[in-house]
C-alpha cells in the first residue's frame, strides 16, 4: 500500500532532504511523542489537486508559532503522485495536522460517549411510546420520524456546512432534550398528553436531523485525520473508528434501556424515570464543550461563501438525484429502518405484554437492551474482522441483512405469539441486535468510503432512515383488518391490525439490499478503477 508519508518523502527535493526525513520519522513513528498534545514538528502543507480540499483540523492557530518550512508540489508528476495516493488510500481530503493517533482517538471516543447518552435517552424514550402511550405512540413516532426527514433533507447540511460537525452535534442533542422532557410532560399532566408528545416529536425531529448528519461528518473527518496518522488507508480507518463508535454507542443503550426496567422494579413512577432520562440527557449536552472541534479550513469557509443557501441546504437530495451508487444504497437503510418499526410496534407493544403477562411494560427495557448490547459486542467484533481479515464490509452487510429477514420471518413461521417465552424473545432481540451492529458500524463506514461529500452522504442516511420509518409508523397504525387470525392481531387498545403487511415490507427490503449494495460496490470500483487509469494517463503524459 502507497501511503502519504512515502510520497511526501519522495517527492521532496533533495536540498530538503535533512527536513524530508525528520518529518516523515515524527509522521510514521507513533513513539516518538506518546502524549495526546500536537507534535512540534515541521510539517510539509501539501498542494491537492483540484478535485480535494484541505483537511480543515489545521487551522491557523494549531500551526502558529512553528516556523516550520512549508514545500509545495508544484509540478503535474508530483501531483499525479499525491493523487495516486489518495486512490490508493480512498482519502478525499488532505490533513497537514499532526496530531497523534491517540489524541485523535480519545477525542472520537470521549464524544462518542456524550452522543450515545444523549441519544440513548432518545431512543429508551422512543421505544416505550407505543408501549406506554397506545396508537398516540405511533402517530407520535411517526412524526417525530417525518420532521427528521424533513430536517436532513432540508436543512441538516446547511447547518453543518455553517457552524462545523461538533458545534451542529451540540445544537442537535440540545434540542433532542426538549424531546425527551415531553415524555415527562405528557404523563404528568394527561390533560396536555397528546399536544405536548406530538409537539415534542415535532420538535425532537428537527434536532434529530442535524445530529446524526452532525455526526457522520465528524466521523469522517476523524477517519481521515487517523487513517493520515495511522499510515492506514480510509476504509480500514473507518471501520475501526466505526466498529467503536458502535460499540460504545450500543453499549451506552443498554445502560439507557435498563435504567427504565430497573427503576419501575425499585419503585420508581414512570414521571421520575422520564425525569430521569431527561437529566442524563442535558447533562451530555453540557460536556460537549470538552470534545474537540474540526472547523472549516478557510477553503471550506470560501466555498461556503460561494454557495447559495438553497444549494447547501438540498445537497442531499442532489446527491439521491445524481449519484445512481446511492439509489441502489436506499434498501440497506430501508432494511433497518422497517425493522426497528416492527419490534418496536408489536414486539414491544403486544408480544412481550401477551406472552409474558407484562402488562406495565416492565421488560420492554431489559429485551431491547438485549439488542443494543448484542449490537456493541458484535461491533466490536465486526470492527476488528474487518481490519484483520479477509471478511470486509460486504460479509458484513450481508449477515446484517439475513439477521433483519429473520426477525420477521420467526414471527411468520410461529405466528401465534401466546406460545413464545423468554427464550424466543431473547433471540428475536440478539438477531436485532446483530442487525444494528451492522447498521451502525459497517454500513456506515461504507458510506464514509463510497461517496466523496461526507455531510451529503450521512444526510441521506438520515433521510432515508427517517422516510422509511416514519412510513412505517403510518402502515403500523392503519394496516387494519377485520377478523382475528394469524396474522390479523388485536392491539392492547382493541384495534385489528394485520402485521404481515410490515413482516413481507422487512423481507423483501432485506433482499433487494444485498443486491443493491453489490450493484453499488461494483460501480464505486469501476469509477476507482477509471480514476487510477486517467491518472497513470496524467502522469505519464508529463
Amino acid at each position: 500500500m502507497t501511503t502519504l508519508t512515502s510520497a511526501t518523502t519522495t517527492t521532496t527535493t533533495n536540498s530538503h532532504s535533512d527536513t524530508s526525513h525528520s518529518s516523515t520519522g515524527n509522521c510514521t513513528n507513533n513513539d516518538a511523542n506518546p502524549s495526546d498534545e500536537p507534535l512540534n514538528q515541521q510539517e510539509q502543507l501539501l498542494e491537492p489537486l483540484e478535485t480535494t480540499k484541505l483537511f480543515p483540523s489545521s487551522s491557523s492557530s494549531s500551526r502558529r508559532g512553528r516556523g516550520a518550512d512549508h514545500h509545495h508540489l508544484t509540478t503535474l508528476q508530483q501531483q499525479h503522485l499525491l493523487s495516486e495516493v489518495m486512490f490508493n488510500t480512498g482519502i478525499t481530503t488532505i490533513s497537514p495536522s499532526d496530531y497523534t493517533p491517540s489524541f485523535i482517538l480519545k477525542h472520537f471516543i470521549l464524544l462518542s460517549i456524550l452522543f450515545s447518552t444523549n441519544h440513548g435517552a432518545v431512543v429508551s424514550c422512543l421505544s416505550l411510546a407505543t408501549a406506554r402511550m397506545g396508537n398516540l405512540g405511533n402517530w407520535q413516532s411517526s412524526v417525530l420520524y417525518m420532521s427528521y426527514t424533513l430536517s436532513s433533507l432540508l436543512g441538516a447540511t446547511l447547518m453543518v456546512k455553517s457552524v462545523g460537525s461538533r458545534n451542529a452535534m451540540f445544537i442537535g442533542m440540545s434540542i433532542y432534550c426538549i424531546y425527551v422532557g415531553t415524555f415527562a410532560l405528557a404523563t404528568t399532566v394527561p390533560s396536555i398528553r397528546n399536544i405536548s408528545a406530538i409537539l415534542g416529536a415535532f420538535v425532537g425531529g428537527i434536532g434529530g436531523g442535524f445530529l446524526w448528519t452532525a455526526q457522520g461528518s465528524y466521523f469522517a473527518r476523524a477517519s481521515e485525520e487517523y487513517a493520515l496518522a495511522k499510515s492506514l488507508n480510509m476504509e480500514q480507518a473507518s471501520s475501526w473508528l466505526g466498529g467503536i463508535f458502535a460499540g460504545i454507542y450500543l453499549g451506552l443503550e443498554v445502560f439507557m434501556r435498563l435504567f427504565s426496567t430497573v427503576m419501575i422494579r425499585w419503585g420508581w413512577s414512570w414521571v421520575a424515570v422520564f425525569v430521569g432520562y431527561t437529566v442524563l440527557a442535558i447533562g451530555s449536552v453540557v460536556l460537549m464543550v470538552l470534545t474537540k472541534d474540526y472547523p472549516l479550513s478557510e477553503e471550506e469557509k470560501r466555498k461556503n461563501e460561494s454557495q447559495s443557501i438553497l444549494y447547501k441546504s438540498t445537497v442531499t437530495f442532489r446527491l439521491l438525484w445524481t449519484d445512481v451508487k446511492m439509489k441502489y444504497m436506499v434498501p440497506l437503510c430501508a432494511t433497518f429502518s422497517l425493522s426497528s418499526v416492527f419490534v418496536t410496534t408489536f414486539v414491544n407493544a403486544e408480544v412481550i405484554r401477551v406472552a409474558l403477562g407484562d402488562g406495565n411494560s416492565a421488560y420492554v427495557g431489559m429485551f431491547t437492551s438485549v439488542t443494543a448490547a448484542v449490537g456493541g459486542i458484535m461491533s466490536v467484533v465486526f470492527g476488528y474482522v474487518s481490519q484483520r481479515t479477509i471478511i470486509g464490509n460486504h460479509m458484513i452487510l450481508v449477515i446484517g441483512c439475513l439477521s433483519f429477514f429473520a426477525v420477521s420471518f420467526l414471527f411468520v413461521l410461529y405466528p401465534d405469539f401466546s406460545g413464545w417465552n423468554f427464550s424466543s424473545l431473547l433471540l428475536v432481540y440478539a438477531l436485532q441486535g446483530v442487525g444494528r451492529a451492522t447498521f451502525e458500524g459497517a454500513l456506515k463506514a461504507e458510506f464514509a468510503t463510497v461517496f466523496v461529500d461526507k455531510e451529503a452522504a450521512f444526510g441521506n442516511i438520515i433521510f432515508q432512515n427517517g422516510l422509511v420509518t416514519s412510513l412505517g409508523y403510518s402502515i403500523a397504525a392503519n394496516s387494519k383488518c377485520h377478523q382475528v387470525g394469524n396474522y390479523c392481531i388485536e392491539f392492547e387498545d382493541h384495534g385489528l391490525h394485520n402485521i404481515m403487511v410490515l413482516e413481507v415490507m422487512v423481507m423483501v427490503s432485506a433482499i433487494l439490499a444485498i443486491g443493491g449494495y453489490q450493484r453499488a460496490k461494483k460501480i464505486y470500483n469501476r469509477e476507482r478503477e477509471e480514476l487510477e487509469m486517467e491518472t497513470r494517463l496524467l502522469g505519464e503524459d508529463h
